[in-house]
C-alpha cells in the first residue's frame, strides 16, 4: 500500500483531490457492482422501489424490491411481477399474478395490486415483465423516494459538494496556522538568546 502513495505522490495531494478520488471510486465501483448484479440477475433493472400503496399490505410504499428475470412458464400464479403497461406510464407496475393462461404459444398474465378491488386492464405478455419479486427490503426505498421530490436532490448535491470543499479551507488553515507557529518559534529563540 505504501508504494502506491508513494507512486500517486499521495501525500502531496490536496484534500479535495483525495476526497473527488474516493468519490470517484466509490461510484465506480457502485456502477461496476450493480452492472454485475444486473447481469446476475437477468434483468436491466434488478431493483425496484414500490411507489404506491396497491401493493398494501404485502408491499408497502418505500419498499425496495429485489427482481429476478424467470423463464415465461417459471411465473406463476401469486408471483409478484413487475412490469411495463401502456396505461401506466409513471413507472413500471408491481401487482400480483392472478391467472395465467397459455394462449397461440404465448404466456398470458393477468394481474392485479392485493390492495386494489379489480384486476388490471388486459393482459401481461412475457416481453412485458421487468422480473419476479425475490425478495422485498422494507423502507430503503424511501431515500429513492425522498430524492425524487422537487427540490431536494439540487440541495442534497449542494451539501455533498460543501462536504467535499470545507475540510480543504479547514485543513489549509491549519497547515498555514501550523506554518506560522513554527516560522515565530525560532525568532523567539533568538530573542531568548
Amino acid at each position: 500500500m505504501e508504494k502506491i502513495r508513494q507512486k500517486l505522490n499521495w501525500n502531496k495531494w490536496p484534500e479535495y483531490g483525495k476526497t473527488v478520488f474516493f468519490v470517484v471510486l466509490i461510484v465506480g465501483v457502485t456502477f461496476a457492482g450493480y452492472g454485475i448484479f444486473t447481469i446476475a440477475m437477468g434483468t436491466s433493472s434488478p431493483l425496484v422501489v414500490v411507489t404506491s400503496e396497491s401493493m398494501s399490505p404485502t408491499l408497502e410504499r418505500g419498499h425496495l424490491l429485489v427482481l429476478q428475470r424467470q423463464a415465461p412458464e417459471d411465473v406463476h400464479v401469486g408471483d409478484i411481477i413487475v412490469y411495463n403497461a401502456d396505461w401506466h406510464s409513471q413507472a413500471p407496475v408491481v401487482h400480483r399474478v392472478i391467472q395465467r393462461e397459455y394462449v397461440d404459444e404465448e404466456y398470458r398474465y393477468y394481474t392485479q395490486g392485493d390492495n386494489n378491488n379489480q384486476a388490471d386492464p388486459f393482459y401481461r405478455t412475457y416481453d412485458d415483465i421487468v422480473g419476479v419479486v425475490v425478495a422485498a427490503i422494507p423502507w430503503i426505498g424511501n431515500i429513492t423516494l425522498f430524492l425524487q421530490t422537487p427540490g431536494v436532490l439540487p440541495v442534497v448535491v449542494f451539501l455533498l459538494i460543501l462536504i467535499m470543499v470545507i475540510p480543504e479551507f479547514i485543513f489549509k488553515k491549519e497547515v498555514e496556522k501550523e506554518v506560522e507557529e513554527g516560522m515565530s518559534e525560532p525568532e523567539n529563540n533568538a530573542l531568548n538568546a
